[in-house]
């Protein structure tokens, strides 16, 4: 459950908009019973202060059904005092979430999460501990009970702290594997001397091992006092009756004295510096930080804009002048400025280490040329305008709104902060920019932080209410191509996208790679604009333009402010019906993409994934990486590529969907104008042999090196297909059940972590289907000693799905869980666009989600009986382990193949 955050000024564009709090009469309205002050009363908006202490925001949202309840404490690492370097709030989080209380056990509250369907977490950064449920509106009482029990009433049970002090030390031991997480804590620890942010927020093992119960419970008391917390919920509320169930919940919180902290004031940064750590990685991994400013200090906002005309979008200075010359594979930059130390500036790049100084001096360079010239009109109004944009894109959802208007609250007291922060980034000028890379951006203020492979030796204004979403209308063009066009002015944005069947799905030895290689290249070029062209385009609008691929399509997507959409489509629709796949692109990507195959090995889960599949799969294509295979993609020439993009982005396998703040009629009319001329095209039916049938469990065992220290398995059962629709969806009410729906629970996750059990890091199933024949795959992380224990445990709770054990308590919690994260995960344009298209391409109909949640609830628990009977019969078993010789499953000799640790 740890959050500890990335380097990135996301904390800074994060309200609602409207005028600062400061503006509000104090005598605004009245004030509720146990209210002591209201900071800000607006339609829809409220932010109060309760007798004891508590503040509360509170905002309606209401484009789904659906609230956010989130509660801070200013309790994060930098405040831990004399446990400093502990992890103290860190493991105190872990405790408090769904622990028990005074009036419930564990058991009761992961009951009354279930039954409401609620997304339920925590995490811990350097200055706040968040706990937060969301739900659907019904629910939004219970989510605040909820809350506020485990806040107001902890218990502290010995097995408990003795649990969860074990889960930390798993997470502990499986970061120091972690590339980015070790890049992450060794610029901290650089960068600051004096100041606590230099430890991690997880803590120092040998100090977290010398933490007790007690210890808890004191800092409890110390730091969970009312004038220390915030709630705050976003959502389908009725403003006033929230806060008067708020302030019920909480009535038993009593007000304490709140502890002083001073934190210490970070000497300045005279000299450069230097740090660098060698981990199994297959590339370098290079970053430049330089010590920046406060939050509230008047250059924020040039800071800000600097950093994205660096490298925000394709057609930014570093993209162009670093990745795009092929000195490093991906290249960002963020200006990082919390409110309670000074910050620093970042820029980051993954590349071959033997091009490090190299590309360390194009950067120097182009550092150079910033703090000579002044950078152009156009690139100014285009990073502004990425600004202005990033502000309307994190303001789609419940939950987002909510996280950033409490992080707005908690870094300046001001829910609006925002408003002023986006109209300052308006006024940013040039001669702003040159300034801010002449003060900042010094080499004698310089920290070099890497992390190099182990064996590379060196040779040298608020949005007002919308109406609610329309209908899906569906258009069809002579040439085949089925367009689904839906008016949702609830944002004014639009997301534009196109899939079209391929992937894996339709890729084979000679030929895997090809989709991934097409989908990122389409968007670089066509006869009529070029990719700087193309790029510039989507980045001067505050908008983006991507392509990818997956098992069984090729898609790019595209999203807009809504008055940018007329000129964003044509664009579109250029790179959809006519890329031209430039050589120099390939030869800039093709690194790229190489450097993505490599990486797989560096983490257990897509090692895991991609050994099981590769040995699961026989004659199906499914046995490939997404990504490609590093033959095909090295050898690839740019007549293939196209030729494969050819033959499957035609109309007739292609489903366009375009979802936001638009007139249906118009966009129909748009689209006909710039589509028509798309080939029709054929669409062959895949030829597929049949995966052999298995009559007994067979065992895969791939030998990692000894100095890696987790363990992966996995069990994959014979799947189904998309379109297996009677099936897909009582087996996900199973999936549910056994283990979870997006988020591990269910049974697995009992059997294996809970109670005083930590027997893995990580447990889950995945119920992979395609339009080919998938797989249910039930996976594990754990120590190498504990394969064979977790093995057996897994399935022995297969045996009991077998054999029909489900309650009806338990499905109907299931049922609850799916439906409500389903509303959850659909709240944006762009995810029920994708949902529509892929719907309608693969034959069940772009409106098949509709009746989603009626599917779910009909399920009885003789289908679920019925899906454990059919799926989880004879499994393919992969283990990934540095320890190969401790793993014995007791499945019989002849059905065991090991692989030797290849390429570690």
């Amino acid at each position: 459950m740890t959050g500890t955050p990335l380097l990135m000024t996301a904390c800074l564009t994060i309200a609602m908009g409207g005028e600062p709090a400061s503006s509000e009469p104090r005598d605004a309205a009245p004030r509720a019973p146990g209210e002591f002050k209201r900071l800000v009363d607006r339609p829809g908006e409220r932010v109060s202060v309760l007798e004891n202490g508590l503040t509360v925001i509170l905002k309606t949202h209401r484009t789904a059904p659906v609230v956010s309840v989130r509660m801070y404490c200013r309790t994060g690492s930098i405040y831990e005092q004399e446990y400093l370097g502990c992890g103290l709030s860190h493991l105190f989080e872990h405790l408090l979430h769904g622990g028990e209380t005074a009036t419930r056990t564990e058991e009761q509250s992961r009951t009354i999460l279930e039954a409401i369907g609620g997304v339920s977490n925590a995490y811990t950064s350097y200055d706040v501990t968040c706990y937060y449920i969301s739900t659907v509106r019904e629910h939004t009482g219970q989510a605040i009970e909820l809350l506020a029990d485990w806040i107001t009433h902890p218990t502290w049970p010995q097995g408990a702290f003795d649990r969860e002090w074990e889960v930390v030390q798993r997470e502990l031991e499986r970061d120091l594997d972690n590339p980015d997480r070790q890049l992450f804590y060794l610029t901290m620890e650089t960068m600051y001397r004096e100041h606590p942010v230099r430890y991690p927020v997880i803590g120092h093992q040998p100090i977290v091992q010398s933490l007790t119960k007690e210890d808890i419970v004191g800092y409890y008391h110390r730091m969970y006092v009312p004038d220390n917390i915030v709630v705050c919920i976003v959502g389908d509320i009725e403003i006033d009756q929230t806060l008067a169930e708020v302030r019920k919940e909480f009535a038993s919180f009593e007000r304490k004295r709140v502890p002083t902290i001073v934190l210490p004031v970070e000497p300045e940064m005279a000299t450069p510096r230097q740090a660098a750590k060698r981990m199994k990685v297959q590339a370098a991994i290079l970053q430049l930080a330089w010590p920046s400013i406060h939050l509230t200090h008047p250059d924020l906002y040039a800071l800000d804009v600097l950093s994205y005309v660096l490298t925000q979008g394709d057609s930014s200075r570093l993209a162009r002048t670093i990745r795009d010359t092929r000195l490093s594979y991906t290249i960002d930059s963020f200006s990082w400025t919390p409110e309670w130390a000074r910050g620093v500036f970042v820029i980051t790049a993954r590349l071959d280490p033997a091009r490090i100084p190299e590309a360390k001096a194009a950067i120097d360079e182009q550092l150079a040329i910033l703090r000579r010239d002044l950078i152009s009109a156009e690139e100014l109004e285009q990073a502004k305008r990425q600004k202005a944009a990033e502000h309307v894109f994190a303001s789609q959802t419940a939950e987002s709104i909510a996280s950033m208007m409490a992080r707005d609250y908690l870094s300046t007291g001001d829910v609006h902060f925002s408003q002023a922060y986006v109209d300052n980034i308006q006024k940013v000028t040039a001669e702003q920019i040159r300034e801010m890379a002449r003060k900042y951006l010094l080499p004698d203020r310089l920290g070099t932080i890497t992390i190099m492979p182990e064996g590379y030796k060196a040779t040298s204004e608020g949005v007002p209410a919308a109406s609610a979403p329309e209908p899906v209308r569906r258009i069809v063009l002579d040439n085949g191509l089925r367009c689904l066009i839906r008016r949702d002015p609830t944002t004014p944005l639009v997301a534009i996208q196109s899939f079209s069947l391929g992937g894996v799905a339709w890729e084979d030895e000679t030929t895997n790679g090809l989709s991934h290689l097409a989908a990122l290249l389409a968007p670089r070029g066509t006869p009529t604009r070029s990719a700087q062209e193309v790029a510039r385009f989507f980045d001067s609008r505050g908008g983006y333009l991507s392509g990818a691929s997956g098992n069984n399509t090729i898609y790019l997507t595209a999203q807009v402010l809504k008055e940018e959409f007329a000129g964003a489509l044509e664009v579109f629709a250029d790179v959809v019906c006519r890329p031209t796949f430039p050589q120099d692109e390939l030869d800039t990507y093709r690194p790229q993409v190489l450097d993505e195959i490599r990486r797989i090995n560096e983490h257990w889960r897509s090692e895991l994934f991609a050994y099981f599949r590769g040995r699961f799969f026989t004659n199906s294509p499914y046995r490939f990486e997404t990504v490609g295979s590093e033959q095909v993609v090295a050898g690839a020439t740019r007549e293939q590529v196209a030729e494969f993009y050819r033959r499957r982005a035609t109309a007739s396998q292609t489903v366009l969907a375009i979802f936001g703040d638009v007139e249906p009629a118009r966009v129909e009319s748009l689209v006909r104008q710039h589509f028509s001329d798309m080939p029709a095209g054929a669409a062959p039916a895949l030829s597929v042999i049949d995966e052999p049938a298995l009559t007994s469990p067979k065992l895969y065992v791939k030998a990692k090196s000894p100095d890696r220290r987790v363990a992966g398995i996995c069990l994959g059962f014979r799947g189904m297909r998309l379109t297996d629709t009677a099936d897909v969806i009582p087996v996900a009410v199973l999936d549910t059940i056994v283990s979870g729906y997006r988020l591990p629970t269910g049974w697995l996750h009992e059997a294996l972590r809970g109670g005083d059990r930590s027997l893995v890091y990580e447990v889950h199933a995945v119920n992979f289907a395609g339009i080919l024949p998938g797989a249910f795959e039930i996976y594990a992380a754990c120590q190498p000693d504990k394969v064979g224990q977790v093995y057996r445990i897994i399935t022995g709770q297969l045996d009991r799905a077998r054999a029909g054990e489900f309650t009806p308590d338990e499905l109907e919690r299931a049922k609850t869980i799916i439906v409500t994260t389903e509303l959850m995960t659909t709240q944006t344009n762009s995810e029920r666009a994708m949902q529509a298209a892929l719907d309608e391409l693969y034959g069940l109909g772009y409106d098949y989600h509709d009746k989603f949640a009626e599917r779910v609830r009909a399920v009885t628990l003789d289908d679920v009986k019925r899906m454990a009977d059919r799926y989880l019969t004879t499994p393919v078993i992969a283990v990934v382990t540095p320890a190969p010789d401790q793993i014995d499953l007791e499945i019989a000799p002849a059905a065991v193949e090991r692989d030797s640790a290849a390429g570690e």
